[in-house]
């Protein structure tokens, strides 16, 4: 069972998909299914006044994904949550997602579910701003100890996002650095430990992300 950081608010989301839709500020859910190998991770920081909180998730897929009712397609991807909150003003600086279809070995994972590897540019949209804006993403991750099998159900919250995951996988807790950065601001400065990376085989992986 995957373990996640926790600075004022959690945040879990895993999900794939080949392109997200047109963002409006608003409530919308998006619902994503997939299958194949998968890396994710949590990353978790805090600037040096103590205030801003930074949570970046990043997912990736080498397989089947769907988005919503479409049908399923053959591609590797990825996807990424950035936000930002700042615990001494309680203000919500930035709510964003997005994700991108992945060229050919941008995303290399062992089959093994020993190690992997994402360089891509992913597109997000900004809620709190209302705007676009690309991250570029370098990570790193190698596998630690031994392969699970699991069935499981998370359901987490953070400012502006309910989400809601379940997993039939086989996977290997990881440590995972490196870079995403916007090109002015590296969102990702630590390492995510392990327990908060993952390597995976997945059977069945479903995931609604809920704006709100």
């Amino acid at each position: 069972m995957r373990t996640r950081l926790v600075l004022v608010v959690s945040l879990a989301v895993a999900v794939l998909a080949l392109a997200v839709p047109a963002r409006a500020v608003g409530t919308e859910t998006l619902h994503f299914s997939f299958d194949g190998l998968f890396a994710d991770a949590t990353f978790g920081s805090t600037d040096p006044s103590g205030c801003v909180s930074t949570v970046v998730d990043l997912l990736a897929n080498d397989g089947r994904s769907r988005t919503g009712t479409g049908q399923p397609e053959v591609a590797a991807s990825a996807i990424i949550i950035v936000s930002q909150f700042d615990n001494c003003t309680q203000t919500l600086l930035v709510a964003a997602d997005g994700s991108a279809v992945l060229g050919p070995g941008a995303l290399q994972i062992d089959n093994k579910l020993t190690a992997a590897s994402l360089t891509a540019t992913i597109e997000v949209f900004d809620f709190v701003s209302g705007a676009s804006f690309p991250v570029d993403v370098n990570v790193s991750w190698t596998g630690v100890g031994g392969t699970t099998s699991a069935r499981t159900h998370i359901r987490q919250t953070l400012p502006g996002f309910k989400i809601n995951e379940r997993f039939d996988r086989t996977f290997r807790e990881a440590t995972a650095s490196g870079t995403v950065s916007d090109g002015t601001t590296n969102f990702t400065p630590q390492p995510a430990a392990a327990g908060d990376a993952h390597l995976a085989s997945v059977k069945q992986g479903e995931v609604d992300i809920i704006h709100q």
